[in-house]
């Protein structure tokens, strides 16, 4: 047990005690039966309830999205992209928690010359945020938690501008001390850091790491509010391009590494991995993705492979020499390597 994890049995009015994650994995003999996240307990208290009264088991989520230990890269994007999660639940082999993975981990496990990096912010904001005023009552502000799937709300004056950011976990202490007359400026972060949305998603990536904070308000050149932007919201719009790379030829289920020929370089697929676009220098691609058992001879060959060719080959990977097929498509310049 962590500060991030809770078992079925655990009160909800200290669930969340031990400051940590903004979700909780509920355990039952050390394996992983549910999530609790805050957002449960603050619709339990909008709706009335005493949370004192209920339990994790009470109204924890039952279908929890987990991924083994060893498991990275282009499938774990994948999950955060269908589900627009914050945070993913990782166990061993044997079903027992390991550890919670956010968004903000998923990203750094990316390749920073990933062209979503380069584009406006502006692209890939939530526009016209969910607001509110700072001397709002916070019990008129609870409802909004439970008709809203929101997880922030940005504090703005009469003319626009940000004064602050009220999340989840504030709304969440104002309930455990039951403080009725509280308002919003009572509980919100402030000041707010703000991102232009002219910035690029790399500069307001990197001024999200530098600050630790997973959103981001993002202002027009009047310095008025005009979106939002989350570590999810960076996370999908960084991995929206590979994801659809790696859908569009129908990659078989077999298929353990997909190469895509381009007038650029290559697409490298590696099935529930990364997905990195380079070029066709060798040192970069043993760099990459291949170990010491692929030698530059070895590449060599891949690379001259023709249509309709197939190849065995020795892949290293995680020290053990593993047999590989490699075969060109005929019709289009795709390369499948399946584990034999």
């Amino acid at each position: 047990m962590d500060a991030n994890t809770v078992t079925t049995i655990t009160p909800l009015h200290i669930a969340f005690q031990n400051g940590g994650n903004h979700v909780r994995a509920v355990l039952d003999d050390d394996k992983v039966v549910g999530m609790l996240l805050m957002r449960h307990i603050l619709e339990q208290a909008a709706s009335g309830h005493d949370i004192h009264r209920l339990a994790a088991r009470d109204v924890m989520e039952t279908n929890v999205i987990s991924l083994i230990q060893s498991s990275n890269g282009l499938h774990i994007a994948r999950l955060f992209f269908q589900h627009r999660m914050k945070s993913l639940v990782i166990i061993d082999q044997d079903g027992a928690f390991v550890r919670h993975m956010n968004a903000q981990e998923a990203i750094a496990n990316l390749p920073s010359s990933l062209l979503g990096f380069f584009q406006p912010v502006q692209n890939i904001m939530v526009p016209s945020p969910k607001t509110t005023v700072a001397d709002a009552k916070l019990s008129d502000v609870l409802e909004i938690w439970l008709l809203t799937p929101v997880s922030c709300l940005i504090v703005c004056d009469d003319m626009g501008q940000a004064q602050g950011m009220l999340s989840e976990s504030d709304v969440l202490q104002w309930v455990l001390k039951g403080h009725a007359d509280a308002k919003v400026n009572d509980y919100m972060n402030s000041p707010v850091i703000t991102m232009s949305e002219n910035a690029s998603v790399r500069q307001v990536w990197d001024t999200m790491q530098a600050s630790h904070v997973s959103k981001m308000a993002i202002v027009n050149q009047q310095g008025l509010l005009s979106g939002l932007v989350t570590a999810t919201d960076v996370l999908v719009a960084l991995c929206a391009s590979q994801l659809d790379t790696y859908a569009q030829y129908h990659c078989p289920d077999d298929v353990d590494i997909m190469l895509e020929w381009s007038k650029n370089g290559m697409v490298m697929a590696v099935k529930d991995s990364i997905v990195q676009r380079f070029g066709f220098d060798s040192d970069e691609l043993v760099g990459l993705h291949w170990q010491e058992g692929c030698d530059e001879a070895t590449i060599a060959k891949l690379l001259s492979l023709k249509r309709n060719e197939s190849i065995d080959i020795l892949w290293e990977l995680d020290g053990a020499a593993l047999p590989f097929m490699a075969s060109r498509d005929a019709e289009q310049a795709i390369m499948y390597w399946r584990l034999k």
